[in-house]
């Protein structure tokens, strides 16, 4: 439309078209009517709308949406995308030099920013104070809260009683309470009286505010901890994400980014399976770009929930689990530019703590949606002070589950008191150990485990080294070794025997 003469906007604008006609409405150009000039331009409304219109067709975000169609057009035909016989690096480097492509990459970078951190004072207020006070959920906090609170109470007490017994004051009280002191007559409290109340109400403040300021130094701990620890993404996932946003491949949305399976022009947008994916904690969700893109050629449609700004679900008072899970379910199947996909089923899962909220939301609202869960760096079951849970996956009973661990990994188990209680405790809440693809009866649920020799937390994405909230293990095998691992149990667990050759 952008080369249309006069005569052909009137036509048009005369014509049968209402949807041109309640477009131009509703975009301020006003309408055509039978008075309007020869041209069919409605005076100055017409010369403005067209001027708006070529505005919008020649900026920069529709200069970018034309090249990356044209390039997805010319390059759907001689690209593979139902294989990974080849590396993903492999398989989007061109043929031949293309500026274009490089230039449409370039300019979805540029709308892909790096998201700014909150301040200290939103994270203390919203996450690290809401973890301070979880900690006083567990009986073992109550416990001693309540042994703290009784030994300050009887402290106190013993004190009023001591000295409400044993008064100070000097001169004889007579029967009103009055003091007679040379020759005149006063009206006062005893002395000891006094003393003792203002010491026991001092015992009081000290036994109620040392608590409170020892939370209060948790609670700061815990927020400079979460600014000062954030996991950015590798470049290198950055550009690839950015590479799969220009092919078609995938698109950034407000609650999620997500990675579509290879689009067939004479096929309809189908997912054989949906994996709705919480990332872990501080970790930049672009940084699952590349193990993400590999899911994807297997026929799932994943998404990456945003947990931006603060990349951690310390509480889900602030986020509820199942408007946003429901949310990005419908927005990844609706909203691609592609056009309304169809998944065959959905699972959800997480990675490290993100896998507490795949955990949570399942066995609370969605298990009669969700029947799969996948877990990786993961081996402590949700805390229920933080992660509020009304059963366990075990209880559900309907439910299957993957978890993949690296043999390397020094962070999983940790957000719990000890290393041992916490692997033990998360085996007895989670469905009983058992293969998924072999079991006979498909009512029971069942857990796969699978160890990566070698692999450790931060190999499950491209980011790290990490060291909160303690050192990690050290990787003795690649990167793309241990996601290629990862991506080859995932597959066979969501998918079976239908994942692609």
């Amino acid at each position: 439309m952008d080369d249309w003469t006069d005569e052909q906007y009137g036509r048009m604008a005369r014509g049968g078209n209402a949807k041109w006609r309640d477009h131009l409405v509703e975009s301020g150009g006003g309408g055509w009517d039978g008075g309007d000039d020869e041209g069919g331009r409605g005076g100055e409304r017409g010369p403005r709308l067209r001027e708006k219109v070529l505005a919008e067709y020649e900026s920069s975000a529709a200069r970018v949406y034309r090249e990356a169609l044209s390039f997805a057009s010319k390059n759907r035909a001689r690209r593979s995308y139902g294989s990974l016989a080849v590396s993903l690096s492999e398989s989007f480097e061109p043929e031949a030099p293309m500026p274009a492509m490089r230039a449409v990459v370039e300019g979805v970078l540029s709308s892909l920013p790096q998201e700014p951190a909150p301040s200290f004072r939103d994270v203390l207020r919203l996450q690290a104070w809401p973890f301070a006070v979880s900690m006083l959920r567990s009986w073992r906090a109550k416990l001693m809260i309540l042994a703290w609170g009784l030994l300050g109470a009887s402290f106190a007490y013993s004190v009023h009683f001591r000295e409400a017994n044993h008064p100070g004051g000097k001169g004889k009280k007579n029967d009103g309470g009055r003091e007679r002191m040379d020759g005149e007559v006063s009206v006062s409290l005893p002395s000891g009286a006094n003393a003792c109340s203002a010491f026991s109400l001092g015992i009081l403040a000290v036994t109620a505010g040392i608590p409170y300021l020892m939370l209060c130094r948790v609670a700061r701990k815990v927020a400079r901890g979460l600014l000062d620890n954030r996991q950015d993404a590798f470049k290198s996932a950055r550009n690839l994400l950015a590479e799969r946003v220009a092919a078609g491949r995938a698109q950034r949305l407000r609650r999620c980014d997500v990675y579509y399976p290879p689009i067939s022009r004479d096929e309809e947008l189908r997912a054989k399976c949906g994996l709705i994916f919480f990332p872990g904690t501080l970790v930049d969700r672009a940084a699952y770009a590349p193990i993400m893109s590999r899911l994807s050629e297997y026929g799932i449609l994943v998404c990456v929930a945003n947990l931006e700004p603060y990349r951690v679900l310390v509480s889900l008072d602030n986020y509820p689990l199942r408007e946003n899970v429901m949310h990005m379910l419908s927005d990844s199947v609706l909203l691609c530019t592609a056009g309304a996909w169809t998944v065959d089923e959905w699972a959800i899962g997480g990675h490290s703590m993100g896998g507490w909220a795949a955990i949570t939301a399942v066995t609370n609202e969605l298990s009669s949606t969700i029947r799969k869960v996948v877990l990786w760096g993961l081996l402590s079951y949700p805390d229920p002070g933080l992660y509020p849970w009304k059963r366990t996956l075990r209880e559900v009973g309907t439910v299957d589950a993957l978890v993949v661990n690296g043999s390397n990994d020094g962070i999983i188990g940790q957000l719990s008191s000890t290393k041992d209680e916490a692997h033990t405790s998360f085996r007895k809440r989670m469905p009983k150990n058992g293969n998924v693809n072999a079991r006979r009866n498909r009512q029971e649920g069942l857990t796969s485990y699978i160890t990566i020799d070698g692999g450790n937390h931060a190999g499950c994405a491209h980011y790290g080294p990490q060291n909160y909230p303690r050192p990690d293990g050290t990787r003795t095998i690649t990167l793309e070794q241990q996601q290629r691992q990862t991506v080859e149990g995932t597959v066979d667990f969501l998918l079976g025997d239908g994942k692609e050759d």
